[in-house]
């Protein structure tokens, strides 16, 4: 996917509040055309992709987490990658290990259906791109890019389910 032209931070409409660098704080302040949807959810332009109409779906969940949702499939880790933050940045305190409230590591079991499933919705956009060849279409860079990202995706997903390297 192609960098957003513009910096986050700039112009957007949450960075004249009041800046308390919880994680919602920190990712709100980087993030263009910011709009509150409801008491805890918002929207913006996604800094992870060349994004003209807000795409992002931002939430901050009751413990302070705060969950990103890009509609044209950017992950959160590219999101957080653009504002120049970790996966980190999205818990409060040091959320890395949970042991001292009684619960064990923060770790969320392995889950083939979600891997699965986006390795078929990667599949899907290879096939349309594949498609749209087969129709004489011309290949262009923006869909060399992103068959190249669904290939990664689905090395990827068959890595963390313990599969090809």
């Amino acid at each position: 996917m192609t960098p957003q032209k513009s910096r986050p931070g700039q112009g957007t409409a949450y960075r004249n509040t009041q800046h308390n660098n919880s994680p919602i704080d920190r990712v709100l302040h980087g993030l263009e055309r910011v709009k509150r949807t409801a008491p805890d959810k918002w929207q913006a332009l996604c800094p992870a992709h060349d994004d003209r109409r807000p795409s992002l779906s931002i939430r901050e969940a009751d413990d302070g987490r705060v969950l990103l949702k890009c509609w044209t499939g950017c992950g959160a880790a590219e999101i957080v990658n653009a504002l120049g933050l970790s996966l980190a940045d999205l818990f409060p305190g040091d959320r890395r290990s949970l042991t001292d409230h009684g619960t064990g590591p923060m770790r969320r079991p392995f889950d083939y259906r979600d891997a699965l499933q986006g390795i078929a919705h990667e599949a899907t956009v290879a096939r349309l791109i594949v498609e749209a060849v087969n129709r004489g279409e011309e290949m262009d860079t923006e869909s060399l890019d992103r068959l190249a990202l669904a290939e990664e995706r689905i090395s990827d997903a068959l890595q963390a389910a313990g599969g090809v390297q």
